[in-house]
């Protein structure tokens, strides 16, 4: 029995050491390319900070965020970089190009806000720095900051040891509308890409291998004919009727989607007084789930429901595609290289001063603190797993790219554990020392990565084998976002103009 133990633990070992010798950075420290690339993030962690600092202090919604974008720009330019703007039709986006040649390393840089979570940086209790005005309540001031710092610590490396190649920096708006990188993506803004780098805020320190949710965002316009709803309702016919009537189709659909499945609308425009017969009424539909093959006929089904909505009112429908995406495709190849460079630079070195911060968080939350608040631990994915095998994450990215191009995302412990994203107590925190640490630390990790696939070509074989073999088994990529599908507008997303919003200088 004993021997049979012993037998069972030194197999165990045997798979464990080669799995580890199959890590492309098994028994070794990191290159002397990696240090410098780190040395120069850590000599520039002012300039860094005061990108951070100036993109937070200076929100902006997706499809406008003119200052952020310019800052970024201003960044990359003072660095080397030359920039194409306004690519697929965005005027805040662009892309930053530094060398030339194969292999080709891009990296996501992110820089919209949210509506309303205008928050003091470092106030634990809500305190609006203007009532109304957006805020950085996912932390996308540290997102396209963290990535342009990497990119540009690459070029550092690449100049002084004669390393060939080209950097991208990708600026993408319009990331919490799902927007920004789907439509870069349909219009080939990503081709010839050969690695994309990108890393998210989050409560862990690590390589991210979990996926996401599919999704369709589409809203549906009735036009039918005003009346008096009191003295002629017959002349009329109501689009609010139609909407009301596709909500309730709608809603008896969810019982036959499929699991995993989630439906979400709001009732968007219609008239204001019930005097009047409702001319024109708009309803917006998300709809979610984990695979894109499975969104594809109930959107169909979304839309005969519209179509049987307006012959039951006698009024007229139109729908737009506001944006389609697909879930996250992780690859495993560069998530364990990821994962070893994490493990390589270690967790962001937080302070007792940080986490006290983060504990007066927690404790304002009505919340127990329970260990550290800002981890400093390193999550490591079960790599036995594959896509779509593995863990998800219950919201949608605008990542189709992850389809067309090899991609390895990165984590950082920059929000404490039980924070709710997209809210004040994250806003609070993005513009505060313990965010900034995490960002530039992240940095590190991606600047170390995106060396280790320049010295690495086999990597990037591998890479693309993995994909390619993916794109086999799930029936290829097919683009959610017809051709003829107009970008949307500002107004599409969020009802007004630019103007309206609170604290923008007019």
């Amino acid at each position: 029995m004993f021997k049979g133990k012993s037998v069972l633990i030194y197999s165990g070992l045997v798979i464990c050491i080669i799995a580890l010798m199959a890590s492309p950075l098994f028994g070794r420290e990191l290159t002397p390319p990696m240090k410098t690339a780190i040395t120069w993030i850590d000599q520039n962690k002012a300039v860094y900070e005061e990108t951070a600092r100036y993109i937070w202090e200076n929100p902006e919604l997706s499809l406008v965020e003119f200052k952020s974008s310019a800052k970024l720009q201003q960044y990359l330019t003072a660095n080397g970089f030359k920039i194409e703007k306004g690519v697929a039709g965005m005027p805040t986006a662009f892309v930053a190009t530094w060398g030339s040649g194969k292999p080709v390393i891009g990296f996501n840089a992110e820089f919209d806000a949210l509506p309303g979570l205008s928050q003091e940086a470092g106030t634990t209790t809500k305190k609006p720095v203007t009532a109304g005005a957006p805020g950085h309540g996912c932390g996308h001031n540290l997102l396209g900051t963290t990535s342009a710092t990497a990119a540009i610590a690459i070029t550092k490396a690449m100049a002084k040891d004669g390393i060939k190649g080209t950097v991208k920096v990708f600026g993408t708006p319009a990331e919490e509308t799902l927007v920004g990188k789907p439509f870069m993506n349909r219009d080939g803004v990503y081709n010839g890409t050969d690695i994309m780098i990108d890393w998210h805020p989050e409560y862990i320190n690590g390589a991210d291998y979990r996926s996401s949710l599919a999704q369709d965002s589409i809203k549906f316009r009735f036009y039918g004919k005003a009346s008096h709803a009191g003295f002629a309702p017959e002349a009329g016919r109501s689009a609010l009727d139609a909407v009301e009537l596709m909500n309730v189709a709608a809603n008896y659909m969810r019982e036959h989607m499929a699991p995993g499945a989630k439906l979400s609308y709001a009732i968007t425009k219609t008239e204001e007084v019930p005097s009047i017969v409702p001319a024109f009424a708009e309803t917006w539909y998300t709809i979610r789930i984990p695979r894109r093959a499975q969104l594809d006929p109930m959107r169909d089904w979304l839309i005969d429901i519209a179509k049987g909505a307006a012959l039951m009112t006698q009024t007229k429908m139109e729908y737009q595609i506001i944006v389609g995406v697909y879930e996250y495709l992780p690859n495993k190849t560069l998530n364990m290289m990821g994962t070893d460079i994490v493990k390589l630079i270690g967790a962001p070195p937080f302070t007792p001063e940080d986490q006290h911060f983060g504990e007066s968080i927690i404790k304002n939350m009505g919340k127990q603190v329970q260990g550290e608040v800002y981890s400093s631990k390193i999550t490591t994915s079960d790599f036995s797993k594959t896509f779509p095998d593995i863990p998800f994450v219950g919201a949608s990215m605008d990542v189709n790219y992850t389809w067309r191009v090899p991609s390895v995302k990165f984590a950082a412990a920059t929000f404490g554990t039980g924070t709710p994203l997209h809210s004040w107590i994250t806003v609070c925190q993005t513009g505060a020392p313990p965010s900034l640490k995490a960002g530039l630390h992240v940095s590190k990790y991606m600047a170390a990565a995106g060396l280790e696939c320049l010295a690495n070509p086999k990597l990037i074989q591998d890479a693309w084998a993995e994909l390619n073999a993916d794109l086999v088994r799930f029936g290829g990529y097919k683009e959610p976002i017809p051709k003829d599908a107009k970008l949307p507008t500002f107004k599409d997303l969020y009802g007004i103009e630019p103007s309206a919003v609170p604290g923008v200088k007019k």
